[in-house]
């Protein structure tokens, strides 16, 4: 185990005590946080601060500060949409500076708090809003648009049939998945970090978009078989499981048999399972940065099993195109930006095999 990764433990294992002194320390210094944010902002206080430094952890341990960055990124225009101030949020990082360094020996503090400095330099230029994912100027950011805005009127049956309608109009059902499902997907996110909808309709949206998905798997299983089986699913504890659905669905079209396993899937379930019906390959994704030690996790037991361990296995998901040397920390083969790349270097790979 490398230097790094002990010292992201350590950030894990003293997480309690680090935010406890964060938050004393803030309100015995500005008793007036009290009176901005009320009891429930201390409580959210310590929830962030938990999260601040479950990313941290991430960047310590695979090397790649720009995860912290890229965290703060989204942390600073989700607060700032909160009424919070990007004041408070440099502070909340000052102080986490300074308790680390008291908290850990000089080494380790030395290393754990480069990523906070670096999200500290970046903070200024971060943007108070991210962009949005949809531009209806063309003509699919205009269907995009128009589907998701029947799903956050919960009108489900109109966003179907807007859908068969393009697909009726030629619109490649591929098309439909990247362009239509993923960035409708993508700007419901934008949409619950802006403070603009619930989590209610963000899963409301989600769960029909899965669902319209559904409809299309059995024309894709007619799709002419080239005799490759994929494995497509996320580790235990994602529960973000639509980007590699997207994926799953794209090797089925390309003539794959994809297992698609879904989200949070025990590690050692999983093994059993694929031993007993080995693919020619292994995609694996990781929505949040915090899971991306799960994934390295799982890489190595799959490397220590013998009918598993020659089995090219890619990676993909938000980290791994923040981070691009990422794929490489965790044992992975390879990484994919998007389901249609997917496919691709999984075909390269296994031809490599």
């Amino acid at each position: 185990m490398n230097w790094a990764v002990l010292i992201a433990k350590r950030i894990l294992e003293c997480k309690q005590a680090i935010t406890a002194e964060v938050i004393a320390t803030d309100y015995s210094r500005r008793p007036e946080l009290m009176f901005r944010y009320g009891e429930r902002g201390r409580m959210l206080y310590k929830r962030d601060n938990d999260y601040h430094l479950d990313f941290l952890a991430e960047a310590i341990g695979h090397d790649e500060p720009a995860l912290f960055v890229d965290y703060i990124a989204w942390v600073k225009s989700m607060l700032i949409a909160r009424g919070v101030r990007v004041e408070d949020l440099v502070e909340n990082l000052l102080l986490l500076k300074t308790v680390i360094m008291q908290q850990l020996i000089d080494d380790e503090a030395t290393t754990a708090i480069v990523p906070i400095e670096a999200a500290l330099a970046h903070l200024p230029r971060l943007p108070e809003s991210p962009p949005d994912f949809i531009s209806v100027e063309t003509s699919l950011g205009r269907l995009t648009q128009d589907y998701l805005n029947y799903l956050l009127q919960g009108n489900r049956r109109e966003a179907v049939q807007l859908i068969d309608q393009a697909l009726a109009a030629g619109v490649p059902l591929k098309q439909i998945y990247l362009d239509v499902f993923q960035r409708s997907q993508r700007e419901i996110g934008r949409l619950w970090q802006m403070n603009r909808i619930t989590v209610a309709q963000e899963h409301f949206c989600t769960a029909a978009t899965m669902t319209i998905m559904n409809q299309f798997y059995r024309s894709i299983l007619e799709v002419p078989k080239t005799g490759l089986r994929a494995a497509a699913l996320c580790v235990a504890g994602d529960l973000h499981e639509i980007g590699v659905r997207i994926v799953a669905d794209f090797f089925d079209l390309a003539g794959w048999d994809c297992d698609y396993y879904g989200a949070n899937t025990p590690s050692k379930d999983l093994l059993a399972t694929l031993e007993q019906h080995p693919p020619d390959i292994i995609a694996l994704s990781a929505t949040m940065t915090y899971h991306v030690t799960a994934v390295g996790d799982l890489i190595e037991k799959l490397r220590k099993q013998p009918l598993l361990k020659k089995i090219p296995v890619i990676v993909g998901g938000r980290p791994f195109l923040v981070a691009d040397r990422l794929w490489r920390s965790v044992g992975a083969d390879g990484w994919a930006i998007d389901a249609e790349s997917a496919v691709s270097k999984a075909t390269e790979l296994v031809k490599r095999n």
